[in-house]
């Protein structure tokens, strides 16, 4: 049996569709002299020319013409192969405690194995752009750099606090009236991060910052104990188990003029397979070929 490797197949196809080994040599960026050792090495293997060398152009035999149609076939077949392969692996998909089902129903619909990367409340978005987690879950104002990202969903913010809280008892002061609050901050915010999360991406009027904490638990605690507010997206603080109950001593209490939360699914490679599955997380159309807010090649 030949020898036949594919690479040499995409050197045959190549020169075919340039008419010349120089061309050829360019689309696939590498030296002219290479490609046609790569050639006639093809050649000896076949057996047989493959290549009329002509002053203006290259052209195929007919041994040349049988062998690149069998070409695209093997080429075409080796790349579903690959695709079929990069379907059965496992994504590593990193997110948040209160995002975990969006990613569960998604993986279940779409028949992708996914494994779920929990982090608290901010991730570490080294372990995105080296490849260790496939696709990562974020909310609003995450570093983008190196980033590509789709829209996942967006939803209101609320203001969590402590049943006990005099503004417990407010049903829905606008964003001003709760200016006097301290609002609890987590541990580590970029400025951005901390203005969205106070509010003061809308409302550019002093707030009071309240304790900092180091993860989501201190935060409940905190506002348990009534020293501080917060706003969060409304899913964070409900049961897993019953999306309408809220954690035992906390309320919740819309707040007028308060921005939303956006989450969108990050991705820092163009493997396909990772691509699609963040597609698929998406509710919102984006064109399949991009994603948005990134500069294309």
């Amino acid at each position: 049996m030949p020898d036949l490797e594919l690479r040499q197949l995409t050197y045959l196809i190549a020169v075919a569709e340039t008419g010349s080994i120089t061309r050829a040599a360019q689309r696939l960026r590498i030296t002219q002299p290479a490609l046609s050792r790569a050639v006639k090495t093809l050649e000896r293997t076949v057996g047989v020319p493959l290549f009329l060398r002509r002053p203006h152009a290259t052209e195929l035999t007919a041994a040349g013409s049988v062998l690149l149609g069998e070409a695209y076939e093997l080429v075409g077949r080796a790349g579903r192969a690959v695709e079929r392969a990069r379907d059965t692996r496992t994504l590593q998909v990193a997110v948040a405690g209160c995002d975990v089902l969006t990613v569960m129903a998604t993986a279940r619909a779409a028949g992708v194995p996914a494994q779920i990367v929990p982090f608290d409340w901010k991730m570490d978005l080294a372990q995105l752009r080296s490849g260790a987690v496939d696709v990562a879950l974020l909310r609003d104002c995450f570093d983008r750099d190196g980033l590509h990202f789709v829209p996942v969903s967006t939803e209101p913010r609320v203001m969590v606090l402590s049943d006990n809280h005099p503004l417990a008892g407010t049903a829905a002061p606008t964003l001003a009236e709760v200016r006097d609050a301290p609002i609890a901050c987590l541990r580590g915010m970029s400025p951005a991060e901390r203005a969205h999360w106070a509010g003061a991406d809308v409302d550019t009027r002093p707030w009071r910052p309240g304790p900092e904490v180091a993860g989501v638990s201190e935060l409940i605690t905190e506002l348990r104990l009534g020293r501080s507010i917060a706003f969060v997206p409304a899913s964070a603080l409900h049961d897993v188990g019953d999306p309408a109950a809220p954690l035992p001593g906390i309320v919740t209490r819309p707040v007028e003029g308060l921005s939303p939360s956006r989450l969108e699914a990050a991705v820092a490679t163009t493997d396909p397979a990772v691509r699609d599955f963040a597609y698929r997380l998406s509710s919102e159309v984006v064109e399949r070929d991009r994603f948005p807010g990134v500069p294309q090649q």
